[in-house]
């Protein structure tokens, strides 16, 4: 993630990032273009994110984008922008996001009607929002995220209806460029300190009544995807954003009840719970609302001189001096009643904030440069001058990171490399790397079989040297094969998997190597292997391993652990078959059935897989 621009002045009277982080300051184009050069070569990432508030105010934009994308067009690199102002949307921009794959693109238009987008100052129309989603779909862009808030102030139904009525007429309007899935996101406003509106109320059952209203609004779209944040979600949010130094004791107590990981939906109940029981142990249910001066039918009803008495009673974060006085808050909060909208001082004139100064700096806003001429974009290689296999240990801390992690983690490296690898064709090139069989997350392995397949002809000696520069050495690559045609089938070539594991009586009972060997013989003569568990949908099934298991055996402790402690730890070796479907015998199964045998609790740790074994090579 390559930051471009620092701050924004756009204004948005519900946004905290805004008025904290001005004034406004841009980052040279030379030094983002090298920026994401040095870190393709040194991280091996194939995405990089250019990054701000609002990526489009970042004037420069067109033509670092259009640089980057010329300089990278042969590396298989996809440039990412966050949300985007849609009025800035353009052919350039377009050009700029994605690589041979289209992305979704995400646009915040925040209110469904102009009248309330004034009110909160987005300075965005009907017509910016409907030109840039028309543009990003000449473009080829079909998925569209837009985000929306409702409990805004000064809204009413109309306003929140006004939501679905503008995405319906955005798809219909757009009909004739083809089918266009949106994507909606309906948060829930919070009035955030330091914001006019931090002197805003917000009511959890209005909230409610209008997500049930909008979803009844949406309930006979088509090709729309509403999503809505849960509304407890938002009012612990409210709660700690405009809390006192009161809150400390909440928040610990809200932590021994259980909360944590709050923002997932799975753990939304329980920590619910947990804040509400903090909050009303210490009496403070309620008490933020002190700050709050009602509706905005009440407010909008003071004349200007009470309006500014009330903006001025103490708030707990006045003692924070983010530049911006409040009494420009307090001002800003009048011309949200009058609708008036701020023009961005960035590229208009100033507005009297308080920011700039000798203090705080002022704007630095780099202006507009010439666009280079486009470069196609080259999909990367993929012709298969040669695949070579590759043997391979994995140990350490590495055994922590799981298959797909693994994955990424050789795909850097061979990118770090400029080794001249392969690419799969179509929507989304990927390297041509193929593993013999995944390994569990927590397992150490001594010989694991991958085969990469290159564009053209390399000497096997000269992958492992190069590659091994870009690995940790807790992957340790061990040999490597040149492959003949014939060969290429690595999962159809899958004979066997080798393991050890070693198993731990847990009483004060020693495990003998008789008692071992009658629970394995047992398994071993046993006509079924009979192991319950679940599909990757849930459903219950029963599978029979007994014609997978090739060998169960005990083996001499190695030197290292010879020194035996009380209980008795011993070591067992299992070789098991892999059938085409990919099923194959785990340590852990074998654990299970000993225990069963034996009736006592047994510990299984050391668990490795020592080989895998080929038909052929």
């Amino acid at each position: 993630t390559i930051e471009i621009r620092r701050g924004c002045t756009r204004g948005c009277r519900f946004c905290q990032p805004g008025m904290l982080t001005r004034p406004a300051r841009d980052v040279k184009p030379k030094e983002i273009i090298k920026t994401v050069e040095e870190g393709m070569e040194k991280t091996g990432y194939s995405d990089f994110s250019l990054l701000s508030l609002s990526c489009s105010d970042y004037l420069a934009l067109p033509a670092v984008g259009v640089e980057l994308r010329n300089k990278l067009s042969k590396k298989n690199v996809t440039l990412q922008l966050p949300s985007q102002r849609i009025d800035r949307f353009n052919d350039d921009i377009a050009h700029i996001v994605g690589g041979v794959r289209k992305t979704s693109l995400t646009f915040a238009p925040e209110a469904g009607t102009q009248k309330l987008r004034d009110v909160i100052n987005k300075g965005l129309t009907d017509e910016d929002l409907l030109n840039g989603i028309r543009k990003a779909m000449e473009n080829g862009h079909r998925k569209v995220k837009l985000y929306f808030m409702i409990g805004l102030p000064g809204e009413d139904d109309n306003d929140v209806v006004g939501i679905a009525s503008t995405c319906k007429v955005i798809r219909n309007k757009c009909r004739d460029l083809g089918n266009l899935n949106l994507t909606i996101t309906i948060s829930n406003f919070t009035p955030k300190p330091h914001t006019p509106f931090q002197w805003h109320s917000v009511s959890n059952e209005e909230l409610k009544r209008k997500q049930k209203l909008l979803k009844d609004s949406f309930s006979s779209s088509k090709g729309i995807k509403v999503n809505f944040t849960d509304v407890r979600l938002s009012a612990m949010e409210d709660f700690i954003g405009r809390g006192s130094r009161n809150l400390a004791q909440v928040i610990e107590a809200a932590w021994k009840e259980g909360a944590g990981m709050d923002a997932w939906f799975e753990s939304l109940d329980r920590t619910h719970l947990a804040w509400k029981k903090a909050i009303n142990l210490f009496g403070l249910e309620g008490k933020y609302r002190d700050i709050e001066m009602g509706s905005w039918e009440r407010i909008s009803s003071l004349n200007k001189e009470n309006l500014m008495e009330l903006c001025s009673l103490p708030l707990p974060w006045d003692h924070i001096d983010t530049g911006i006085s409040k009494e420009w808050l307090a001002k800003d909060l009048q011309r949200a009643l009058e609708k008036k909208v701020v023009e961005d001082c960035s590229f208009n004139q100033c507005s009297s904030c308080g920011v700039c100064g000798e203090e705080m700096g002022h704007n630095e806003i780099i202006e507009p440069l010439p666009i280079p001429q486009r470069e196609p974009y080259l999909p990367p290689e993929s012709k298969i001058g040669c695949r070579i296999r590759i043997k391979f240990s994995k140990k350490g801390y590495l055994i922590y990171l799981g298959h797909l992690d693994i994955l990424r983690l050789l795909e850097r490296a061979l990118r770090r490399s400029s080794l001249p690898i392969s690419y799969s064709g179509g929507f989304h090139p990927l390297p041509r790397i193929k593993f013999a069989l995944a390994l569990a997350l927590g397992i150490e392995a001594e010989g694991e079989i991958m085969d990469i397949d290159f564009t053209k002809e390399l000497d096997p000696y000269f992958i492992i040297i190069k590659l091994q520069e870009f690995l940790p050495k807790e992957l340790k690559l061990l040999s490597a094969t040149l492959l003949k045609p014939e060969d290429y089938n690595l999962s159809g070539n899958l004979k066997s998997a080798v393991w050890s594991f070693n198993l731990t009586p847990l009483n004060s009972d020693n495990l003998t190597d008789l008692e071992l060997e009658k629970a394995i013989n047992h398994i071993l003569n046993r006509k079924t292997l009979i192991w319950k568990d679940k599909d990757k949908k849930g459903r219950n099934r029963l599978r029979d391993f007994k014609t997978v298991l090739s060998s169960l055996t005990i083996e001499p402790m190695s030197s290292n652990t010879s020194h035996q402690t009380s209980p008795k730890t011993l070591q067992l070796k299992l070789e098991s078959l892999i059938e085409k479907s990919g099923l194959s015998l785990k340590p852990r199964q074998i654990h299970h059935w000993i225990e069963e045998y034996l009736n006592q609790p047994l510990k299984i740790t050391g668990i490795k897989r020592n080989e895998l074994l080929l038909f052929q090579c």
